[in-house]
C-alpha cells in the first residue's frame, strides 16, 4: 500500500489526528506548520510528539505545509523579511518533528517584476535560513503559473535549488499543477526524464493528489476530487504508480471530509494494487 492520506488539522494533537485519518483508509497525512494566514504557531506538545512517534508503526512519513501568506519572491522588503521569519521559525519547530516529515511551501510571487527577479530573492532568503533546516526533506511545490507565480517550470525550481546549494531542499509534486503547468502526466515517462533533467528524481519527497477543473496547460489552480476532472484517474493512477514513488508520502488537497477521501483513497489503492 501506498502512503496516501489528506490534509487535516492537528489543533487537537497529532495522534488523534492519525486515528482520525486512518478511520478513513489514509496512512499519512498533511496538516499546516502555522495557521495558513501567517500567524504566530501554536506550542509544540512534546509529549504529543512522542506519543505519535512511538505509536505510529508503519504510519507516515507525514507533510507539514507551510503557510499561503509567505512570499521570499515579493517586491515588498517587509512582506519577503516576514516571509523569511516565519520559514525560521518553522524550521526551529520542524527540528522537533519526526524525521522523516517533508516540509513544503510555495516559492512565491513576483509580482510583476519577472521570473529571474523572483529567483534572485528567493534564493537570497532561503540562503539566509539554510541552516536551520533540519534534515532533508525541505520541498519547493510545483506551481500551476497562475500570475506571477515562480515555480510552474522545473527548470524555475531547479535554479533555486542550484542558487541556495544545500542537499536538503528539494521539490514537492502536485498532479493538478504540473497538469495546469503543461506537464501531460499521461505519459509519466516524460515527466520523470523532465524530472531528471533538471531537479533530479532524488530530490522529489512527497506529492499532492488532486484533479483539476481547468483544462491541461491552463494556467490556473483549480482542484478537483481524484477521478472527477481533466487529469482522469487512470493517468493519476500511472504517474503515481512510478517505482521512484513508492515509498513518498502522498497527499490529498481535495474538496470534501474524511468519508469523501475515504473514497478516493479506496479508488486510488485499488487501481495501484491492481497495476
Amino acid at each position: 500500500m501506498r502512503k496516501i492520506g489528506y490534509h487535516t488539522s492537528v489543533t487537537k494533537g497529532w495522534v488523534q489526528a492519525m486515528e482520525e485519518v486512518k478511520g478513513f483508509g489514509a496512512t499519512t497525512f498533511q496538516f499546516f506548520s502555522r495557521n495558513p494566514r501567517g500567524s504566530k504557531a501554536k506550542e509544540l506538545d512534546y509529549e504529543d510528539l512522542a506519543s505519535f512517534q512511538k505509536y505510529r508503526s508503519d504510519f507516515g512519513p507525514v507533510i507539514a505545509h507551510g503557510a499561503y501568506t509567505m512570499n521570499p519572491a515579493s517586491s515588498k522588503e517587509e512582506v519577503r523579511e516576514k516571509s523569511i521569519a516565519l520559514l525560521a521559525d518553522d524550521m526551529e519547530r520542524l527540528a522537533a518533528f519526526p524525521e522523516d516529515t517533508v516540509y513544503v511551501f510555495h516559492p512565491g510571487s513576483h509580482t510583476g517584476d519577472g521570473v529571474e527577479k523572483g529567483i534572485e530573492r528567493i534564493v537570497r532568503g532561503l540562503s539566509v535560513v539554510k541552516e536551520k533546516f533540519p534534515h532533508g526533506r525541505i520541498c519547493l511545490e510545483t506551481m500551476s503559473g497562475k500570475g506571477s507565480e515562480v515555480g510552474s517550470r522545473l527548470e524555475e525550481l531547479q535554479a533555486i535549488i542550484e542558487g541556495v546549494a544545500d542537499d536538503n531542499l528539494g521539490i514537492l509534486l502536485d498532479t493538478c499543477h504540473m497538469f495546469s503547468a503543461g506537464y501531460d502526466l499521461s505519459k509519466p515517462g516524460d515527466v520523470l526524464n523532465q524530472i531528471e533533467d533538471t531537479v533530479g528524481l532524488h530530490r522529489v519527497h512527497g506529492l499532492h493528489l488532486n484533479d483539476s477543473l481547468i483544462p491541461f496547460g491552463a494556467k490556473k489552480d483549480r482542484h478537483a476530487p481524484v477521478g472527477g476532472g481533466e487529469i482522469g484517474l487512470d493517468s493519476i493512477v500511472n504517474f503515481i504508480g512510478q517505482s521512484i514513488f513508492k515509498d513518498l508520502p502522498m497527499a490529498l488537497e481535495t474538496p470534501g471530509e474524511g468519508a469523501d477521501h475515504e473514497k478516493e483513497i479506496e479508488a486510488l489503492q485499488s487501481a495501484l494494487s491492481s497495476r
